[in-house]
């Protein structure tokens, strides 16, 4: 090794040259030395560096910030999936109509008691002529009862009242939901061709309207007689009936007709129905017993003559069979008569009734078949009790127009 100074030889182990006096420096100390000017250099070229990390920090903040929100994607995810799923089910359930897993609606308190709902709803404004047939239909029943039980009036007219509201707890009950339906002839439908037909007809009707009025019981039951007049009804809350005529009508037509019966269901209008019809039962009893009455005294008179030995007896048996005849004359008219009384002054309420029952069974897609329809009705009416009530339905002309100018109104809301 030589000194860079003066050349002079020297030891590895030297730290000073013996000839000049310089200081030995060495290759490791050379590179470990950077001179300060050099430092400052290099710091002044990384600064950009460092200047790019700082502008960059706020981007890792607002990565921080963001963190929470991608956690709370994260766990509404299965809440997405979740909902994907209920609404697949949902178009499933549209497509099969099937009703059964739709929920229903209770009332609550006490309209959860049938009878007491009734009572409630009886106290509507629409429903004054009912009361009004309902009182009539107590006073007669009261007369009936203190005439034959010899009883005071007041007396007699208190039986009376217990008696008729015993008689439309049963009427609004399952019981005489059942006793209306044998009196109009109303059976299970059993013929393979007419299930095949009308149970997709009804399913399809059934589910729209209970989506639309989830208060519909989840048990209505559809049931056909053997009018073959075109013509369907409800009573109570879970009856639907169809006569063999309807069958001649095309699916849309019975699809209208059904949406009508479930508008009658959904805003228990079935409910008058019941009440009339056993107004009517009670007093066509109270007339029948007076038939027999009349039978009976006329059987005893004619054995009573036998055992008269003059002419006489012929002229007693005469008198007799006419007087029962007349009796039984005068008590048939009087039983139709008032059967029109009821009728006429549940007319107003039941008109009301028809045209919110067309405007639901329009509500539920059904308006131009359910005009189509009622354009077409035929001129022949249906027998028994919803005879009577079918005459107190409005014009068809006048349902018709309500209908179109409804559907029209909800184009142009839709528009």
């Amino acid at each position: 090794m030589y000194c860079k100074n003066c050349g002079q030889k020297i030891d590895d182990d030297d730290l000073f040259c013996g000839n000049c006096g310089t200081k030995i420096v060495r290759k490791s100390e050379t590179a470990s030395y950077v001179p300060k000017q050099t430092q400052n250099i290099q710091q002044n070229i990384e600064q950009p560096w460092n200047t790019q990390q700082n502008i960059e920090q706020p981007w890792n903040t607002q990565q921080n910030i963001e963190q929470p929100r991608n956690i709370q994607q994260n766990i509404e995810q299965p809440r997405n999936i979740q909902q994907n799923i209920n609404r697949t089910k949902e178009a499933v359930d549209d497509i099969n109509y099937d009703y059964t897993k739709l929920p229903t609606e209770k009332p609550s308190g006490i309209k959860s008691f049938y009878f007491m709902d009734f009572l409630i709803r009886l106290g509507n404004k629409e429903n004054i002529p009912l009361c009004i047939y309902l009182v009539l239909n107590v006073l007669l029943i009261g007369a009936f009862v203190t005439a034959v039980c010899a009883l005071p009036v007041g007396w007699g007219m208190a039986a009376a009242l217990l008696l008729y509201i015993a008689s439309i707890s049963i009427a609004v009950s399952p019981i005489g939901e059942y006793i209306l339906r044998r009196q109009n002839g109303c059976k299970k439908i059993e013929e393979a061709a007419v299930i095949e037909r009308l149970e997709p007809l009804f399913r399809e009707v059934y589910y729209k309207a209970k989506k639309q009025n989830p208060s519909i019981s989840s048990d209505v039951r559809l049931f056909i007689n053997e009018d073959e007049c075109p013509n369907a009804f409800a009573t109570g809350r879970r009856t639907v009936c169809v006569t063999r005529g309807l069958l001649t009508w095309s699916d849309a037509e019975i699809k209208a007709a059904l949406g009508h019966e479930f508008g009658h269901l959904a805003h228990k209008d079935t409910d008058r129905i019941l009440v009339v019809a056993i107004g009517n039962t009670v007093i066509a009893g109270i007339c029948y017993m007076f038939q027999i009455a009349a039978i009976v005294m006329d059987v005893i008179i004619a054995i009573s003559s036998l055992f008269m030995r003059n002419d006489s007896g012929f002229w007693v048996r005469m008198v007799s069979a006419l007087s029962r005849f007349l009796t039984v004359i005068v008590i048939r008219a009087f039983n139709r008569i008032w059967t029109q009384i009821g009728v006429l002054l549940c007319m107003k309420t039941s008109r009301g009734n028809e045209y919110q029952a067309d405007e639901f069974s329009c509500r539920l897609g059904y308006g131009d078949a359910l005009c189509q329809l009622l354009s077409t009705l035929p001129s022949a009416k249906p027998k028994g009790l919803f005879a009577n009530l079918a005459s107190s339905h409005p014009a068809s002309e006048d349902r018709v127009a309500r209908i179109q100018a409804s559907m029209q109104a909800n184009t142009i809301s839709a528009e």
